[in-house]
């Protein structure tokens, strides 16, 4: 067991937390945090509200400390409140995410794997993986979550997650290992109807009236529009939003010169059926060394990485697998 930092105040709390505390008293602290009231939050957790300021006054006593605060709308957390509801959301989701892995081993389920993956990874690796591991393996429940990798890497260093599918990580700890699955580079993606969306070796300086949908700043490509595109264009104009949502993209896509930067890897979610036929890459005059990302793939437990994952992993590399597998694949739009 983790040994508290502040022994043995923090080791006293955490024994009182674990001997005399209660889960209800987690799901209500969350719903006080949202709701801002005893009452709406007893309502929603059809508490009655004596019931509710009785749990809360309870929680209190047991850490000698106020959770809670009244002001002129209700209430709000504390310092110590906030930091114990932010642990109190992080074991519901746990704790929700392992109901559902239950609930699917009762309904049938033969096992359960929970994967992790970046946007890119999804769509390029881990859809397609799925479909094929599915055709053999249909009673697996497989539990997915997307979001940024360093959460992700986050979650499966903690235990939450059996392997993340994401970029190459600058470091990880000894006992975890990455699989490169798949190359990946940037590209200019616009609606066809651009006006350079049949232009050949376009200049970067031919996109000085542009509009960009700027990726989030916590992924690798947002990297590459800051050292190359604003190298070349210092006054550059986008839109007051960044995104990995590919709905919004492709929203926002449809504007008149709209183009962004965004990793190869995300072409299969774009590009999928009649609503999302209209974006294509612009074939920009750049070289490829300073578009060059991070390969995506897998990481996991090196000794203790589950069979099963193993096993779907080792279908991406089959022969046959090759039109899967390929960046060329990945990238073609529809």
């Amino acid at each position: 067991m983790r040994q508290s930092k502040h022994f043995p105040e923090g080791r006293l709390l955490f024994s009182r937390l674990t001997r005399q505390g209660r889960l209800r008293q987690l799901q209500l602290l969350l719903a006080l945090q949202q709701c801002g009231s005893i009452g709406r939050a007893a309502q929603q957790l059809d508490m009655s509200q004596s019931a509710a300021t009785q749990a809360l006054a309870e929680l209190e006593r047991l850490l000698d400390m106020r959770l809670f605060e009244r002001h002129a709308r209700g209430i709000r957390p504390t310092q110590a409140g906030q930091a114990l509801t932010e642990a109190a959301r992080g074991v519901m989701h746990e704790l929700e995410d392992a109901a559902e892995a239950l609930a699917a081993l009762r309904l049938g389920a033969s096992a359960a794997l929970r994967l992790g993956a970046i946007p890119s990874a999804a769509h390029s690796i881990l859809a397609p993986l799925l479909a094929r591991f599915y055709a053999l393996r249909p009673q697996v429940h497989v539990d997915v979550q997307e979001g940024e990798g360093a959460r992700l890497l986050s979650l499966l260093i903690g235990g939450a997650l059996d392997a993340a599918f994401c970029r190459q990580p600058a470091q990880l700890p000894e006992s975890f290992a990455f699989d490169a699955l798949l190359p990946d580079e940037a590209v200019f993606i616009a609606a066809r109807s651009h006006p350079l969306a049949t232009a050949r070796s376009v200049p970067l300086a031919r996109l000085v009236d542009a509009r960009w949908v700027l990726p989030t700043s916590s992924i690798a490509v947002r990297d590459i529009f800051e050292r190359v595109v604003l190298a070349q264009l210092p006054r550059a104009q986008w839109f007051p939003v960044s995104t990995v949502s590919l709905p919004v993209l492709e929203s926002l896509l449809a504007q008149p010169q709209a183009v962004t930067v965004a990793p190869r890897s995300i072409l299969p979610g774009l590009n999928h059926g009649a609503a999302t036929a209209g974006v294509c890459v612009l074939d920009m005059a750049l070289p490829p060394q300073a578009l060059a990302l991070a390969p995506l793939g897998v990481v996991y437990q090196r000794e203790a990485a589950p069979a099963l994952l193993l096993e779907m992993l080792a279908l991406w590399r089959v022969p046959g697998a090759a039109a899967l597998n390929s960046p060329g694949a990945a990238a073609q739009p529809s």
